[in-house]
């Protein structure tokens, strides 16, 4: 049976569709990509992602994501026992264990403790009735009872919450918002194309969405504040100060680009 690989390398073949075009589109590196399709899971970042990555390769190309995941869980699976039984370690790196609730059993209703008590109350007496009967007809000859079988009922198994996988925000754009404690020049360009250039004015706000590799100059970086999606950053530099920030997504995330950190 062909595999994930063969099956998203044929789709993108017969959709016509180049890899360049579809990181372009996706976002999702070239690289990455290419291990989907050679079905190499350790070169991917991780199970999450790349399960994230797998999903939306295959939205774009039209395939069925979660018979496609089930395939992909599956192969992660034989390569892990593959690798297990030649002394190797796991291809793609296990995920982080989930956190569980904890069960607060004082507050269970008090029928059950009032329930398993008259329960072990009637076992205790059963058998104590079973024995006096047992050694009393012995000692007059007569042949010692079989006591019969009891089926105990059995507790109520304690509920659990089920687990909800969680997949990873990948990313395509974000938008910055400025809000000017003081008068502010500014230059913003958006991949090398400028958006905007002036002053924002005292106690105004202005917002640029559906951006992706910004270069922000300001000349009062101590005057604004700066948010990338709703995520308010530090102070950029002190009142009167001139700086220039770079902001871009790769592979989904946001990255400041002067530190390298992603800004999260």
């Amino acid at each position: 049976m062909e595999g994930v690989g063969g099956i998203l390398r044929e789709a993108r073949e017969r959709k016509g569709a180049t890899l360049d075009q579809i990181e372009e589109t996706t976002k999702i590196k070239k690289r990455y990509l290419l291990a989907l399709e050679h079905e190499e899971w350790d070169r991917m970042p991780g199970k999450v992602y790349a399960k994230g990555f797998l999903r939306t390769y295959a939205r774009y190309l039209g395939l069925d994501e979660h018979a496609l995941g089930d395939m992909y869980e599956l192969s992660v699976r034989e390569t892990a026992k593959a690798q297990a039984n030649a002394g190797t370690a796991p291809a793609v790196a296990p995920e982080a264990p989930r956190r569980r609730r904890e069960v607060d059993l004082q507050n269970k209703p008090k029928r059950k403790l009032v329930l398993i008590l008259c329960v072990a109350s009637a076992v205790v007496l059963y058998f104590a009735q079973w024995a006096y009967k047992a050694y009393y007809l012995a000692d007059h000859g007569d042949k010692e009872p079989t006591p019969p079988a009891i089926i105990l009922p059995q507790p109520d198994p304690l509920p659990t919450e089920p687990v909800v996988e969680t997949e990873p925000v990948i990313l395509t754009s974000f938008t910055l918002k400025m809000v000017a404690a003081e008068n502010c020049w500014f230059r913003l360009k958006n991949q090398g194309q400028q958006v905007h250039e002036g002053t924002i004015r005292t106690g105004e706000t202005l917002e640029f969405p559906e951006l992706q590799e910004i270069e922000l100059r300001m000349g009062n970086a101590g005057g604004v504040t700066i948010s990338l999606n709703d995520l308010e950053l530090p102070p950029l530099g002190r009142s009167g100060q001139t700086m220039t920030k770079f902001y871009s997504i790769r592979d989904g995330i946001m990255y400041d680009d002067e530190t390298g950190e992603a800004v999260s």
